[in-house]
């Protein structure tokens, strides 16, 4: 059997660079993922806007996902006179174009930053401002149902363009499919931490996420 080692659970539920340490560990996410979705930026970066298109096509499918977009954003507060209502909301809306911004930064800061605690911090506020909490502006509320299953098809999209690139020989194509795999699912845990109650929350993980409705449970 191989040497077990002690994971403090609560560290993982109050302190974020131990949380991705683990998970990471875990998956077998490495430096040399990390490196390997840096130099995949040359070729991400074209495939951006395509990315960015599909993804708010597939979200325009469902009234249940597009919904949301009716409503105040976190950064982005609609003017009284933007009509309210589902019904509304085009590709061309101020909304619209405000979020595909955002995905598109989210993307280029992918193939870009540092993997230091900043960025771990921005990765976390990604998940953060999808759910209702005292701690910003807008109360949006999107159901982890819709994150999850948008996840899957960001990563389906992204990774069957990686998996046609012909400028890579195939153990970079495959080795950068993986690392990009392995993100993904990182991504989705600092998405579920927001929305899943793992048992009893002690009183660090209540101080420490400090959303109302972890106290009240």
């Amino acid at each position: 059997m191989p040497e077990m080692q002690h994971i403090d659970r609560d560290r993982l539920y109050t302190d974020l660079q131990y949380r991705f340490d683990y998970v990471s560990a875990f998956i077998g996410f490495t430096k040399e993922d990390q490196e390997l979705i840096h130099a995949s930026a040359g070729v991400v970066g074209g495939l951006v806007p395509t990315i960015v298109d599909a993804v708010y096509d597939k979200l325009a499918k469902y009234d249940v996902t597009w919904n949301h977009f009716a409503e105040d954003q976190d950064g982005l507060k609609l003017s009284d006179k933007t009509p309210r209502g589902v019904e509304n909301v085009t590709m061309k809306s101020e909304v619209i174009t405000f979020r595909k911004t955002m995905l598109t930064k989210y993307l280029k800061k992918l193939v870009s930053s540092e993997w230091n605690l900043s960025y771990l911090k921005y990765l976390d506020w990604v998940g953060h401002i999808h759910t209702t909490t005292p701690l910003k502006k807008s109360t949006i509320n999107v159901e982890y149902i819709h994150c999850n299953a948008l996840f899957g098809y960001v990563a389906a999209v992204v990774i069957d363009a990686l998996s046609r690139v012909s400028d890579w020989d195939e153990d970079t194509r495959t080795n950068t499919v993986n690392a990009y795999n392995k993100f993904f699912w990182l991504q989705n845990d600092f998405f579920a931490r927001y929305y899943v109650k793992d048992g009893v929350p002690s009183d660090k993980e209540k101080a420490a996420i400090g959303f109302k409705y972890l106290a009240k449970n």
